[in-house]
């Protein structure tokens, strides 16, 4: 096993010390445009040919030598800024999001709940969108009215009872509106899908995600990146959080698809046993 460098007792990562290889060599190119500058200075002015010559070559050698260490420098600041980011966040984000799992999971499995989940959007009582999950496997039918301090609901005819409760990915999907400046409510699908094209280019939470109709039914393909650890934990640990109370990424895009389309988006069956999970959905009004 190679040995692990460290600095100032913290492990330091591939991308940290290519970060620092970069920007101790820019330095170093550029004490030697610094050494170009002073011949230059030296020389001054001067009609000797041979000397304008030597000055030519000196310039060019300082102007060569300042680009490439101005290059270096940058990329180094990048590797460390961006690639070599502390793993802190990340730990912790994976950690919060199997935490969770298991913790719904307890939860679901202590109420004799084994349903499916489904994400109503702000109607009917409801300001923010809920999450229903119901006792029984089979058709899922959400009341006739909620209100956002529901929790527990004896269902239509008070023999299927389930849970109500607010998404993981609630507060991730109005962070994304925020920080875009955009609502999502009614825009469709496919504005849903670009705008949350966040989680992967801006958050790296995602590799990637699609919406797409297929038989009258709605599939969604998630691949996770940043969190693929987790998530290959979670669905290793507890396969059922899919398909009953998703965790944070996927409860956003299913709660982002109730707020776009206004209709309850009811998981009707998931496909986790890949490096990924597959959604079928069923999208109906309520």
């Amino acid at each position: 096993m190679a040995p692990k460098l460290t600095l100032a007792g913290r492990t330091l990562s591939k991308a940290s010390l290519l970060g620092i290889v970069l920007v101790v060599v820019g330095f170093g190119v550029l004490i030697m445009a610094y050494d170009a500058q002073t011949g230059i200075d030296e020389i001054g002015e001067t009609d000797d040919p041979n000397l304008q010559e030597r000055l030519d070559q000196l310039v060019d050698q300082r102007d060569v030598y300042l680009v490439i260490s101005i290059g270096l420098v940058f990329m180094g600041l990048f590797a460390l800024a961006i690639l070599g980011e502390p793993s802190m966040p990340r730990t912790l984000s994976e950690a919060a999001m199997i935490s969770g799992a298991r913790a719904s999971g307890d939860t679901l499995k202590g109420l004799s709940i084994s349903g499916n989940s489904a994400y109503l959007p702000a109607k009917h009582g409801l300001t923010k969108e809920r999450v229903l999950i119901v006792a029984n496997k089979g058709e899922i039918v959400p009341p006739g009215a909620l209100s956002d301090d529901l929790v527990l609901s004896p269902g239509k005819d008070g023999s299927s009872p389930g849970i109500v409760m607010e998404p993981y990915g609630l507060m991730l999907l109005d962070r994304v509106e925020s920080d875009l400046g955009s609502k999502l409510s009614d825009a469709g699908l496919e504005s849903a899908e670009g705008m949350l094209q966040m989680l992967k280019h801006g958050m790296g939470m995602m590799r990637d995600f699609h919406f797409k109709e297929r038989d009258g039914k709605t599939v969604l393909r998630v691949e996770y990146s940043g969190l693929l650890e987790a998530c290959r934990t979670v669905r290793k640990e507890r396969p059922d959080t899919c398909r009953q109370m998703q965790c944070v990424g996927c409860s956003c895009l299913l709660a982002a698809a109730a707020r776009a389309t206004g209709k309850a988006v009811s998981v009707e069956d998931v496909d986790n046993s890949k490096d990924g999970v597959v959604f079928t959905l069923v999208l109906k009004e309520w």
